[in-house]
């Protein structure tokens, strides 16, 4: 048991405070599924980006590495969306972009980040008081012809 906890904590450290380049959207899904190795149930990963910066590519890195067949999809309209993940996990790929900041409690999404599941939130700046959760900060910049992406353990 101490070992795989020891090993946890490497592959923790691999990502955590650690700035990352990219160089095609393929490149980005298979960080993100690397990334999503050390992610486990209660998980909250905000996904921080300007439009059209790869938060959904991103998501679908993970969302591939839990299982997913289908192709991750932005959830701008959607708000939600849910996959099924294996050791009966949910994924819930949240996108609070069209959502005011006194509306996001409306949508019952405390029901989402603290069901035991993995929450990944994009525009989580419109979570008030979000940021003091321990959570996962993705910060992804687009550069010209590549992505930059800061990955933070906060808490």
């Amino acid at each position: 048991m101490a070992k795989n906890k020891k090993s946890n904590t490497v592959a923790i450290n691999t990502f955590k405070n650690k700035v990352f380049i990219t160089k095609t959207p393929q490149e980005t899904r298979n960080l993100a599924r690397n990334f999503a190795s050390v992610l486990k149930g209660g998980d909250i990963v905000f996904l921080n980006g300007n439009l059209g910066s790869g938060k959904t590519t991103f998501t679908q890195g993970i969302t591939k590495f839990f299982g997913n067949k289908g192709f991750a999809r932005s959830s701008s309209f959607m708000l939600v969306n849910e996959y099924q993940a294996f050791n009966n996990l949910k994924l819930f790929h949240l996108d609070l972009y069209r959502l005011k900041s006194s509306t996001i409690f409306d949508i019952g999404i405390e029901d989402y980040l603290y069901s035991g599941n993995i929450s990944l939130i994009e525009w989580p700046q419109r979570l008030i008081d979000g940021q003091n959760e321990s959570h996962w900060n993705v910060e992804i910049e687009s550069l010209v012809n590549k992505r930059k992406i800061k990955i933070e353990k906060k808490k």
